[in-house]
């Protein structure tokens, strides 16, 4: 209890009683609770939606990833296509070069082998 002696302009009106007292800390208490409850519910959804933003970066990582490699593939195989018929189109011109050579010799080979028989 506040004496007026103490403060001269104090007058017992201004003076606050033990259960005011009492009454203005629990309402502080109440209040400073209040406050934790909410920051830690926001900390929370904070934490809650940064999860959800990760992993949702992570799935678009994944899926990007995932086409780049496909694009990859698909040019590679695009490129060994083409590889592949370039490759084929000079053997098939190689084996009418050999077939070609092999019906304008096909005579004189005949002649050749038939004369070694006759000379056997």
């Amino acid at each position: 209890m506040i004496y007026c002696s103490t403060f001269a302009r104090v007058t017992e009106g201004d003076t606050m009683g033990r259960a005011e007292v009492l009454r203005a800390i629990k309402d502080s208490e109440s209040e400073a609770e209040r406050i934790h409850a909410d920051a830690a519910a926001k900390a929370s959804e904070t934490i809650s939606n940064a999860r959800v933003k990760a992993s949702e970066t992570l799935s678009t990582g994944r899926q990007s990833a995932d086409d780049e490699a496909a694009s990859k593939i698909s040019e590679a195989r695009s490129s060994s296509a083409k590889e592949a018929a370039k490759v084929a189109s000079e053997g098939a011109s190689q084996l009418e070069k050999v077939a070609a050579n092999g019906k304008k010799n096909r005579k004189s080979a005949a002649d050749i082998v038939l004369s070694a028989f006759r000379k056997a």
